[in-house]
């Protein structure tokens, strides 16, 4: 991995993609997968509860400099500054707010199946 700074001044045009947090490897970082009550980094084999994962940005953008059309992305901790806290710390803003609106199937078909039958 290069670990020397590029800096670029360019307009951004569009984010390629939606999904800018991932749950990380505390190890070396790679994206892990979350199964049940457990996460297992296919890069390194660390395991661990899925309830204590990371989060990191990936943030990958459609950029124009000059007359040059790039896509660049940006991983890690130096978008902290940029969002205004950490991804792990945005990742439960996302996740409480999102278990707020959402409203469980079983309730819905639970008040359904509860409403009083008329009689026959």
């Amino acid at each position: 991995m290069n670990r020397r700074r590029k800096f670029l001044l360019a307009s951004v045009l569009a984010l390629q993609n939606s999904s800018f947090i991932y749950p990380s490897c505390q190890k070396c970082f790679s994206r892990i997968i979350l199964v049940s009550k457990r996460s297992k980094c296919p890069k390194c084999g660390c395991t661990g509860e899925s309830g204590n994962a990371n989060y990191r940005y990936k943030l990958s953008l459609k950029v124009a400099e000059s007359n040059k059309l790039s896509v660049i992305t940006v991983f890690g901790s130096c978008l902290d500054t940029f969002f205004g806290l950490t991804a792990s710390g945005l990742y439960r803003i996302l996740k409480a707010t999102l278990d707020k609106v959402q409203m469980p199937v079983t309730s819905y078909s639970n008040a359904l199946t509860t409403k009083e039958k008329p009689d026959h």
